[in-house]
């Protein structure tokens, strides 16, 4: 079915699969990969925005656009209740992939959702690689643990790999006698090193989804509180919706309630945030249950972006407590204030972080050391 199974892989020699109607979060890692490794092969499930985006950067793409759909449920009883129809699919996109993979001498069959994963497990009965990245929490408790078993099951049928993107993800596969790898997320440079002219006023940003689990209104309450202490703090808030959400009527009536409409602000989403990063002296990143490895901490790094940050997760392995920036318990809007006040009166110090997390976002969190240790991973499978 391969051509020499000694013969060091190349990028040519990888399919990732991929959700093609996916915009946000998950679908950021295949446009790194995308970027990074221009003659990889992506199978896209379904048309829609990630699929457009690697139709328009000339990705080696190959499209499953068939009606048939997964449709996995959050409730684990009611998706195991839908186990045999979701084999009987997989298996049905598993065959259609023969050809085509024949025909670019595909080896490595790389995914990230359960979905990909089923269509992966069958293409690891046909003889290719099969690889689970995995930058997902899960509860380890969760219906008295059945949720663990089922999934360590499921990558004992389905993988010879995982590759979680932190060890506190990997700590949720322990016990299921798959080979593991950390690896760590990443990030493209978009600019230079940038400085900030020393506050005040001292300008910070949080961003993401607008949903109580980001942590959103510890940010608020944090900057309400670091100005009532006298200190000139701004707060830029992107993400959304900002509209129909009552998280983010909540977050309006909190700023309007401390008459702080005029220091804090709801941008909204916003395409260049990163572009924007250059302009501010502190990211606050206040995720309120664990953040498996964010991909934004990374961005923030390799822009040089210090960061007050929810210690949760695997945030800790990335942001150097003191150095990089500061960590600060999940949810305590009054130790993120404390952080916050602390940098506002020291300038050295912040300017310090910045420097350091720039270094250590070019040293650690490009895509040439994502790449590397890939690739590295890849080629355990045929030693």
């Amino acid at each position: 079915m391969h051509s020499n199974m000694n013969t060091p892989l190349t990028p040519t020699n990888v399919a990732m699969l991929v959700n093609g109607q996916e915009r946000y979060g998950i679908a950021t890692i295949p446009r790194l990969y995308a970027q990074h490794w221009p003659d990889m092969v992506f199978v896209s499930f379904g048309r829609g925005d990630l699929y457009e985006w690697l139709s328009a950067n000339h990705a080696r793409t190959v499209l499953i656009d068939s009606t048939d759909r997964f449709a996995i449920r959050k409730n684990l009883l009611r998706a195991m209740s839908d186990y045999r129809r979701h084999l009987h699919l997989a298996r049905k996109h598993a065959d259609e992939l023969h050809a085509p993979f024949a025909d670019q001498d595909i080896r490595v069959v790389h995914t990230h959702r359960l979905t990909e994963q089923l269509v992966a497990g069958m293409l690891k009965e046909d003889g290719y690689k099969s690889v689970w990245q995995i930058n997902n929490n899960s509860s380890p408790g969760r219906l008295g643990g059945m949720s663990r078993r089922f999934n360590h099951r499921l990558a004992r049928w389905g993988a010879d790999l995982l590759l979680p993107a932190s060890d506190f993800i990997a700590g949720n596969w322990k016990g299921s006698s798959v080979p593991m790898r950390t690896i760590h997320n990443a990030a493209m440079p978009v600019a230079d090193f940038h400085e900030v002219p020393d506050p005040p006023p001292m300008r910070c940003l949080v961003a993401g989804r607008l949903e109580h689990s980001k942590g959103h209104h510890s940010a608020v309450a944090a900057v309400i509180a670091a100005r009532d202490a006298g200190c000139d703090v701004r707060l830029d808030i992107y993400g959304g919706p900002v509209d129909d959400n009552a998280y983010a009527d909540q977050l309006r009536d909190t700023i309007r309630q401390a008459d702080a409409e005029q220091h804090i602000e709801l941008k909204g989403f916003c395409d260049d945030l990163r572009q924007r990063h250059r302009d501010y002296h502190l990211g606050l990143q206040c995720r309120i249950d664990p953040e498996p490895c964010s991909l934004w901490v990374c961005e923030t790094m390799v822009d040089g972006l210090p960061l007050a940050a929810s210690a949760t997760g695997g945030t800790p392995e990335l942001v150097q407590d003191g150095q990089t920036g500061m960590l600060y318990p999940a949810g305590d809007a009054e130790a993120l204030a404390e952080r916050i006040i602390q940098l506002y009166r020291d300038a050295d110090r912040l300017k310090t972080m910045r420097h350091a997390a720039y270094e250590r976002g070019r040293t650690r969190y490009l895509m040439d050391r994502m790449g590397e240790e890939t690739m590295a991973a890849y080629n355990s499978l045929f030693a």
